[in-house]
């Protein structure tokens, strides 16, 4: 077993966090090393079958690493101890299991595949530590990119976990580690994944470019529940993605395929039903967006286009309650005070962002860190900081998804009043 004794998240009280953050003194230790701490305990996985808690902290831990250095100095003691609530949440959630006490495994990388073949967890929990011993982070993502890319076990966030890996660097810890439980439910779940893109492509050609195509698809009936993985196996099985996406993504390039998907996913969260603001049209950009990050990195990229268009159409298709219009742009707002947009309806928060200046974007682009890096959302900070990349990327669209963001860190902050909670 891992002795964590000394970490100095492992001591934390969620029941009485403030006193305890204190007592330990957690305000002197750098970010580097609270990082760190929160990644040693995150590599340790539990008993239990992964829940969305479990799945998703890995990932939130390194979305949260990425937006801490920008936070502002009023708003970092606590975007800091959201950090350690993860790891402290984590430690006080299930039963962890500790290291992998076994011999190392001779080539991992084969005995990995071999295990998630045959659903044999505790192999390839023994297979990836092996792995990521001799082999560095940017290594791990060309060796994962090919089985995690189309499997839709672990939430289907394997895609993610690698996007946002290379980015996540404390010193002294090996944070591919924390994705353990991420390869545990993947052996858990073998079958579950995406295939349609190897059946023949022998249709023509026939209308519409991909935007077209997702604009106002219908899926035949309603996914069993809006999880991914019954999202997705839905618009597989019925067929849908086949005659959706395979005449309009066959041949196309990842840069041309990040710039139609993820334009859709946000005009989603913009023109879209907003009761699916947080989750549906979070996942509908996050899940693309990262399977076209990894793209390069995989033997078949234009597998992972097709992966990243199918995770839009499922959404789309499911989720949508209006067609998009994709020359759609928000009226100019007739007043709104930009150093409080969150504080805005989220419709007019999305306009004041959409129609501001070079000058003011700088001054939303910090209110929307300060208010995602502490937010106790996981999916509110990956999805930050998702529109910050995209924009980042694509110089031509940076109101769209400045716009997108904050949408929804106004939807979020009128929930949470109206709800009556901390955020």
């Amino acid at each position: 077993m891992q002795n964590t004794t000394r970490n100095p998240l492992s001591r934390l009280d969620l029941d009485d966090f403030p006193a305890t953050w204190s007592r330990h003194d957690l305000d002197r230790i750098t970010d580097d090393d609270l990082l760190a701490s929160a990644s040693e305990l995150l590599t340790i996985p539990h008993e239990e079958s992964a829940d969305s808690f479990t799945l998703h902290a890995p990932l939130e831990l390194m979305a949260r690493a990425q937006l801490l250095p920008s936070v502002s100095p009023h708003r970092r003691r606590s975007a800091r101890q959201r950090i350690a609530q993860i790891a402290a949440t984590w430690m006080s959630t299930g039963t962890t299991t500790g290291t992998a006490d076994d011999a190392p495994v001779g080539q991992p990388i084969r005995a990995l595949v071999e295990a998630l073949r045959d659903g044999d967890v505790e192999t390839v929990d023994r297979a990836f530590v092996s792995l990521c011993a001799i082999r560095n982070q940017e290594e791990i993502v060309g060796d994962l990119a090919d089985i995690v890319l189309p499997h839709l076990g672990g939430a289907a966030h394997g895609s993610i976990f690698l996007e946002l890996l290379p980015r996540f660097r404390p010193a002294g810890t090996n944070g591919a580690l924390m994705g353990r439980t991420l390869l545990r439910d993947l052996a858990e779940h073998p079958a579950s994944r995406l295939s349609w893109f190897d059946e023949p492509r022998t249709a023509p050609l026939r209308h519409g470019s991909l935007t077209e195509r997702l604009l106002a698809p219908r899926a035949e009936r309603k996914p069993a529940s809006h999880f991914v993985q019954p999202t997705m196996s839905l618009i597989e099985d019925t067929g849908l993605a086949h005659r959706t996406l395979a005449d309009v993504t066959h041949g196309m390039s990842i840069e041309r395929a990040r710039r139609e998907l993820l334009a859709i996913a946000a005009m989603s969260m913009l023109q879209d039903d907003p009761a699916n603001a947080p989750y549906g049209w979070t996942h509908c950009l996050t899940l693309p967006q990262a399977a076209l990050a990894i793209a390069d990195r995989s033997t078949d990229p234009q597998r992972a286009v097709d992966i990243a268009a199918t995770y839009v159409l499922g959404y789309r298709a499911t989720q949508s309650s209006t067609p998009i219009d994709p020359n759609w742009q928000p009226d100019p707002p007739a007043a709104a005070d930009i150093e409080a947009i969150t504080a805005l309806d989220p419709s007019t928060a999305a306009s004041a962002a959409w129609h501001a200046t070079a000058e003011q974007r700088g001054l939303i682009v910090q209110q929307l860190i300060d208010h995602a890096a502490p937010h106790r959302d996981a999916h509110l900070a990956k999805y930050t900081l998702a529109c910050l990349d995209a924009g980042s990327n694509d110089p031509t669209a940076p109101h769209l998804y400045l716009a997108a963001a904050a949408y929804l860190a106004a939807w979020w902050r009128h929930h949470d009043q109206s709800e009556g909670t901390t955020p």
